[in-house]
């Protein structure tokens, strides 16, 4: 027994290890969570939370958390462990989304808490959020990931001296993706602002009737929609524009109206977003959600916000994105892509010089680069080859890759001693770039190596832009020879349809409509032996016909490859079915007489007669084939020239075609 100790042992230990192995993903995902934790003093209270221990992603700087507070009255925080003191007494419900940077795993999750306030000793203190922001804000507590749930804050305030009423439009769901970005969970709001439906909005824009300049007096508001003054319309067009606009562009919208606030008030309201699964394959793609303030409902003044976001597969500051991740290929010529990079210092200092080098792909034009913005904000570094001493920007091209070097910024660190603020160490250079003329239909990657100062580069996310196939229909006619058959002729045409300008290869289907002739000639001859004796009676049939006839050919999936710009080949299969055929002939008897012993025929005139005719032979049942062609001209787009091989199952087996086909 002893002997066998050790070997025990070591099988013990390694069933364990594995049941270990098994159990650990389940325990940093789904049992993960963040706890709230107050302390309260009458209406003062402390928060904080107890959060599960990070787990590092490999590679990745240490990981950390951030924190979005909201204290149930309206108001929300940042800070890791805030303190909030309530205006009020009563019952108000803590929120919490903790977002755990740079961990390999889910953020975890956390229920919302109730405090019950009976006395108001503490007078309240106005925090840093109550600055003035110009009447609209919005804010996330972080970027979205499929699947998972962020919370957007809609900010706004009365910037007037009077009391107003008005309403606040959050558009979201864009159409120019297929899948929803986001679901609507929840609406939280603090000061009696009430949620509308607007059937009439919808009914408005989606009106094959509707013009911009016609009165329309709907929606609670008898001049605010047209109304041309009365607010900031140098900056903004009339109200009904910015609608009209944002329903083209958003499938889903909310609608909350809001009355008696006060000079100078600020509000907040919140909306918990849940990512949809389905927006993975878009992943690094940028969306957006709008929001559309208006203070005063009996006018068009109005602001716009629209707050851009990233979609992200995990929460690294370190991030490439662009604007189009889907890209129609029929409007590509002169498109621009909007890209931005997201950057975060980590470390335990300031890094006064950051550089972002890119991977440009083959398709996009360096000559065209344009930078939109950036933080931190600084001034394009001049030309010139004299040293820079002021703080900038350079934006420097390679062949293949172009960099973005910040040059004597201020950048702190987010472990720096000192540095409480976190958004104060992030940074980002947002640029727009065309793609080049004559760009091939291939995917675009792009990827940025950061580096701060003299540090090991840090590198983010491919950034993916696709186009979509698209449609391209094409219009073919041809003529087609069957050489088995006498006279042949048949004439056709139809419609293809493909893939738009496809690269190299691609699936076509083709329906064909033909009209076609043939003839033959046929001579048969029947002996007769009669019962007189030694005479023997000949019929000869010669019989004439030309066929008429319809067809159509379905090629319901066919392979194309295009070798060259001129150049392509195919193979699919084939079904073909004579629609109608119709059949005129001419049938000529002779009859003769021969006597025995002699070789002479004796015709019979009285019997010799020629009959006339036509008749519907009827439709053909399907016959299957396969093909194969070569295409010459411009084989992706515009005119081409075809000569197709075709072998069908039953005979007549072999076909040839030419054709012409022009691909829009």
């Amino acid at each position: 027994m002893r002997k066998n100790l050790p070997f025990l042992l070591l099988i013990l230990s390694v069933v364990y290890g594995t049941a270990s192995q098994a159990q650990s993903p389940i325990a940093t995902d789904s049992l993960r969570e963040a706890n709230i934790l107050i302390e309260q003093d009458q209406n003062k209270v402390k928060l904080s939370a107890d959060t599960p221990p990070l787990i590092q992603i490999p590679g990745a700087p240490e990981p950390f958390y951030t924190y979005f507070w909201e204290f149930g009255d309206g108001s929300y925080s940042m800070d890791e462990a805030p303190e909030h003191t309530y205006e009020n007494p009563g019952e108000q419900e803590v929120h919490l989304q903790v977002t755990n940077n740079y961990d390999n795993g889910k953020a975890p999750p956390s229920r919302p808490k109730k405090v019950t306030v009976n006395q108001t000793s503490y007078e309240p203190v106005k925090d840093s959020t109550y600055e003035s922001f110009g009447g609209i804000a919005m804010l996330k507590n972080r970027e979205p990931v499929p699947n998972e749930q962020m919370v957007v804050t809609l900010r706004y305030e009365n910037t007037s001296q009077q009391i107003s009423s008005g309403k606040f439009y959050v558009y979201y769901n864009e159409n120019k993706f297929r899948a929803d970005n986001f679901k609507m969970v929840d609406v939280r709001t603090h000061h009696g602002e009430r949620t509308i439906e607007s059937p009439m909005l919808s009914a408005l824009f989606n009106s094959s009737d509707f013009q911009t300049d016609k009165l329309w007096v709907g929606m609670g508001s008898p001049a605010g929609l047209y109304a041309d003054g009365g607010g900031d319309s140098t900056e903004h067009p009339p109200l009904i524009q910015t609608l009209d606009k944002s329903e083209h562009t958003f499938r889903d919208r909310l609608i909350l109206e809001f009355g008696d606030m006060r000079p100078n008030e600020q509000r907040n309201f919140f909306m918990t977003l849940e990512t949809t699964p389905d927006m993975l394959k878009d992943t690094s793609a940028i969306i957006k959600v709008r929001g559309i303030y208006v203070p005063d409902r009996s006018s068009s003044a109005h602001k716009v916000e629209d707050l851009e976001m990233e979609i992200t597969t995990s929460h690294d500051p370190n991030k490439m994105a662009v604007s189009d991740t889907r890209l129609n290929y029929r409007f590509a010529k002169n498109k621009k892509l909007k890209y931005k990079i997201r950057f975060q210092n980590n470390g335990e200092g300031p890094a006064s010089k950051i550089r972002l080098d890119v991977d440009v792909p083959e398709h996009l034009d360096q000559s065209t680069l344009e930078v939109l913005d950036m933080h931190p904000p600084c001034p394009i570094c001049p030309d010139g080859s004299m040293p820079i001493t002021i703080s900038c920007l350079d934006t420097i091209r390679g062949e293949k890759q172009m960099s973005f070097v910040f040059r004597n910024i201020y950048l702190p660190g987010s472990n720096q001693p000192g540095v409480s603020e976190y958004d104060s160490t992030k940074g980002f250079v947002k640029y727009k770039i065309a793609l080049k003329k004559d760009v091939p239909k291939k995917n675009t990657v792009s990827r940025t190596a950061i580096i701060f100062d003299k540090n090991e580069p840090i590198l983010t996310n491919y950034s993916k832009s696709y186009f979509k196939p698209g449609i391209s229909i094409g219009a073919v006619m041809g003529y087609t020879a069957i050489p088995s058959l006498s006279a042949s002729r048949q004439y056709y045409a139809g419609a293809t349809i493909a893939p738009y300008k496809p690269d190299r290869g691609y699936l076509q289907a083709e329906l064909l409509l033909g009209k076609g002739s043939y003839e033959s000639q046929s001579q048969t001859r029947t002996e007769t032996e009669t019962d007189r004796q030694a005479i023997t009676e000949i019929e000869d049939i010669y019989e004439e016909s030309s066929f008429d006839y319809l067809t159509m050919t379905l090629i319901p999936i066919s392979y194309r490859y295009n070798l060259a710009n001129f150049v392509s080949f195919g193979a699919g299969i084939q079904f073909n079915m004579k629609l109608k055929e119709t059949e005129d002939y001419e049938r000529a008897y002779d009859y003769y007489i021969r006597f025995e012993g002699s070789d002479q025929l004796e015709p019979n005139p009285d019997l010799s007669r020629v009959d006339e005719g036509s008749a519907d032979t009827g439709a053909q049942r399907i016959v299957p084939g396969a093909f194969v062609d070569v295409n010459l001209g411009l084989a992706r787009i515009g005119p081409s020239a075809g000569f197709r091989y075709s072998y069908l199952l039953n005979q007549p087996n072999h076909q040839w075609s030419m054709y012409l086909i022009w691909r829009f």
